[in-house]
């Protein structure tokens, strides 16, 4: 009888325990949320020409890389979805190798249309010299799931069925995966100083991200050029819950400012912004087949709240302007 009653209240535990972890749910790895679903992602070129904004889709990115591809130029993005994928994504562009070395820390599938071929510069080279890259969407191939929108110019006019690609994708071969981490809840970070108001600048002065902490809704608005930044999908300013500057060391192969040479292995310096409080640190990644890992200013890995992330790749030389 003792046994069997053991038996009953172990039972009755381990039900319970199985009630809260599923009421508690598992944790999408790129933006710390409840998810119902493994890991599924995609990483996509987009275009940041003014002729592709505002671009359609990107509020529904997870998290959102931007770097200068040109010496004196402008940037692109690398747009990271998981937890919601848009029916379509609008304008999609030409990756290059440092695209293609930030696709690799999430093993996902990529989305792109083109890319450059030049030496020293040649993404379809590294394609092939990266163990286990993954499932590629080269839409510039004819893929039927890519076309151009008549009514944006050529060549910031690629519409891209994002959602039929994913239906579309093998996923069994993938184990996908994320460098951020995060906490289960909103926390103000204990480090740092409380900062409102920011801009990335970057070289050329068409391309000037900003933000500005809301307090009320706990995120940041994002701005472009001193202009709220929307999503061309749905007219809303895009919020944000995180901001990591990442500083790298830039070169341009042979000195063509077309070729970027972009250093995403080492150890350089990093910015964060979370909670309304920025603080400093660093960033590491020992080799390209490896995740990057941030750490705070005490050698701690930093958390960052659960939401999306902007990632801002800036030269080393180049120094945040902060505002208020």
């Amino acid at each position: 009888m003792k046994r069997m009653i053991a038996g009953i209240l172990a039972l009755i535990l381990m039900l319970a325990f199985s009630a809260s972890a599923a009421s508690d749910g598992d944790r999408s790895i790129t933006t710390g949320l409840p998810t119902d679903h493994e890991a599924r992602i995609m990483v996509c070129q987009m275009d940041n020409e003014p002729g592709a904004r505002p671009q359609k889709g990107i509020g529904s990115a997870d998290i959102v890389y931007e770097v200068e591809i040109y010496d004196g130029g402008y940037t692109r993005y690398t747009a990271v979805f998981n937890d919601t994928i848009p029916e379509q994504i609008e304008a999609v562009r030409s990756a290059r190798i440092v695209h293609a070395d930030i696709c690799y820390e999430y093993q996902g599938a990529f989305i792109h249309y083109g890319g450059q071929k030049y030496p020293g510069s040649d993404v379809y080279y590294t394609f092939k010299i990266l163990e286990n890259f993954g499932t590629r969407y080269d839409g510039i191939n004819g893929d039927r799931d890519f076309y151009r929108d008549r009514n944006r110019k050529s060549p910031n006019n690629v519409i891209c069925n994002l959602k039929n690609l994913y239906d579309r994708t093998d996923w069994s071969t993938m184990v996908c995966k994320s460098p951020l981490r995060f906490r289960k809840k909103f926390a103000v970070p204990k480090q740092g100083e409380a900062v409102t108001k920011f801009r990335v600048p970057y070289q050329k002065k068409a391309y000037c991200p900003g933000y500005v902490w809301d307090a009320e809704l706990k995120r940041y608005r994002r701005y472009y050029n001193d202009k709220p930044y929307v999503d061309g999908a749905t007219d809303e300013q895009v919020l944000v819950d995180n901001i990591i500057v990442q500083h790298v060391e830039y070169d341009w192969f042979e000195g063509k400012s077309d070729r970027p040479k972009v250093e995403l292995t080492g150890e350089n310096k990093c910015d964060y912004f979370i909670g309304g409080k920025h603080f400093t640190g660093t960033w590491k990644r020992s080799k390209i087949s490896k995740n990057t890992v941030y750490f705070d200013e005490n050698g701690k890995k930093v958390k960052l709240n659960p939401g999306t992330t902007y990632i801002q790749l800036l030269r080393t030389e180049r120094d945040l302007e902060i505002l208020e």
